[in-house]
């Protein structure tokens, strides 16, 4: 049964975490926290936005594996139909980041009073700010919600007691430089894949890979900021050592690039556990292709003699390699 659902505004919601360098983190604390009173452009829950969302369930088992690939294929394809868009860079990019989570960093014009301009995430708002220097910079814009969202949630056959959910979720943010029209500002895209073990209606472990794109557009996959996340649900721990959250990324600044998240759970059992290993990835390309697994598990699922993690081993495997990626 797929199930489509178009509504606006979107809940937006996933994990971010931001670090500042030293030098400039208690000048960007005092920013941040005061930036309303300042001549800014704020692009908050007021801004218009399109959101998309479809299920499909196939738990209960009654269509065949190459069936349901293709209509998962399918599913995909119409969601994302006409949803990416790509702007050329308005200005030249440059490989300077001023700050830890800064994504991509533009050379402005010289009559702007400022040489840079660099988009940086923190807790999953877009901050826009220009600087010269460490001492002189202000900050430009905020965009705290996307303009436009598709969500595909597959609900895969269950295995014993375990139901698996693949979702996948991809955002667009327009952000404003100065200078250019609304049609020039250049895009963010937020993009990430859940792989969640369901027991009945718990949550046994729910692994995010998840990364913020700027793409420049038929040369390369410019940057990623990793966000992907490891949560333990209903009678499982996440094991030390066991995961790469937020993730790991491949590919940044050839034509394709993804991440990928890794972690390990073990059910509360000593003697014999249940192992839930899972590596979900998601990735784009230069030209606005999307790329997301698309059989579930992107993880695996194990009976081993140990002690919740004490003796439990993990199994990951490498994300594919995409069309182009270096």
């Amino acid at each position: 049964m797929i199930k489509m659902m178009r509504t606006s505004p979107l809940l937006n919601w996933r994990v971010g975490a931001a670090a500042i360098t030293v030098m400039l983190v208690l000048a960007i604390v005092m920013v941040l926290a005061i930036y309303g009173t300042n001549p800014i452009s704020i692009y908050n829950s007021l801004t218009p936005t399109y959101s998309f969302s479809v299920i499909a369930n196939f738990s209960d088992g009654n269509v065949n594996q190459t069936m349901m690939q293709e209509m998962i294929k399918n599913t995909f394809s119409s969601a994302l139909s006409g949803f990416i868009t790509l702007t050329k860079p308005p200005y030249p990019i440059i490989n300077v980041k001023p700050f830890k989570n800064t994504l991509v960093t533009f050379q402005l014009p010289n009559n702007y009073g400022y040489r840079y301009a660099s988009i940086i995430v923190h807790e999953g708002v877009l901050y826009v700010y220009l600087w010269n220097s460490a001492n002189d910079y202000k900050l430009y814009a905020v965009v705290k919600r996307p303009m436009a969202s598709v969500r595909v949630e597959i609900i895969y056959p269950r295995e014993g007691n375990f139901t698996p959910v693949g979702i996948f979720r991809i955002e667009k943010f327009v952000v404003p430089l100065p200078g250019l029209s609304s049609a020039n500002d250049p895009e963010v895209y937020f993009e990430s894949y859940s792989a969640v073990w369901y027991i009945g209606s718990a949550v046994a472990a729910n692994t995010t890979a998840a990364g913020w794109f700027f793409i420049n557009p038929g040369v390369s996959v410019e940057s990623i900021l990793d966000d992907g996340n490891a949560q333990p649900g209903f009678g499982y721990a996440l094991c030390p050592g066991a995961t790469n959250a937020p993730g790991t990324n491949y590919g940044v600044g050839s034509f394709a690039a993804q991440t990928q998240t890794d972690a390990g759970y073990a059910f509360y059992d000593c003697g014999i556990t249940v192992v839930l290993s899972n590596w979900p990835w998601v990735g784009m390309d230069a030209n606005g292709n999307v790329y997301y697994p698309t059989s579930f598990p992107p993880g695996a699922k194990s009976i081993e003699a140990a002690c919740i993690c004490t003796g439990a081993s993990f199994y990951f495997e490498a994300p594919p390699p995409l069309p182009g990626e270096g």
